[in-house]
């Protein structure tokens, strides 16, 4: 390994210990992460009044990553989940990302939607949490939008807008997002 690889390296340490150190102070108890992740890029975090964000084990981000969770929200996310540049959480309610699930850039994951009448936008949210399974890739330029789930081992391809549950060990793709192929032969099922 070259000087150049381990000084990255150290650096990288020191940036997950800074990330770590900043939000405990920040958010004290509301915050769960642990002190060793691989942050390449920003990660901003912000948890409104008695909002919850969990951390599983050794997050890793190319940044910049953006996870907002507003008064009264739950965000867990799972052990090693990748999460490319640029991807946005917006949790109004409630979010929840498997183990070992790999997010590409440009992904944007919200639990809700502005309240509309036939005048337009008026005040207030609809809500409904958004569940997505351990191994989910989810591809580039992917939105996923209140109330889904997402099975486990399914696949997104990139562009897709999910407005609807995707089973377990599927591909979907499309706007908006349907069944592409399975990925288990029916006798496996």
């Amino acid at each position: 390994m070259s000087l150049n690889n381990v000084i990255y390296k150290v650096f990288l340490l020191i940036k997950s210990l800074f990330v770590y150190i900043i939000n405990k102070i920040r958010y004290k108890d509301r915050i769960s992460i642990t002190l060793i992740n691989s942050i390449k890029g920003k990660l901003k975090i912000e948890l409104e009044d008695k909002a919850i964000l969990k951390i599983g084990d050794f997050i890793m981000t190319a940044g910049p990553c953006y996870i907002k969770c507003t008064k009264n929200s739950k965000c867990i996310i799972g052990d090693r989940v990748f999460f490319n540049h640029n991807v946005s959480l917006t949790c109004l309610d409630e979010i929840t990302i498997g183990d070992f699930c790999n997010i590409a850039n440009n992904v944007v994951v919200v639990d809700h939607n502005h309240k509309y009448n036939n005048t337009g936008v008026i005040e207030g949210y609809e809500l409904s949490p958004i569940h997505i399974g351990n191994r989910v890739w989810i591809g580039a330029n992917v939105t996923i939008l209140k109330g889904v789930t997402i099975g486990e081992g399914a696949i997104i391809s990139a562009g897709a807008v999910v407005n609807k549950d995707v089973p377990p060990y599927e591909i979907w793709g499309g706007v908006p997002a349907r069944k592409i192929k399975s990925l288990r032969m029916e006798d496996d099922v």
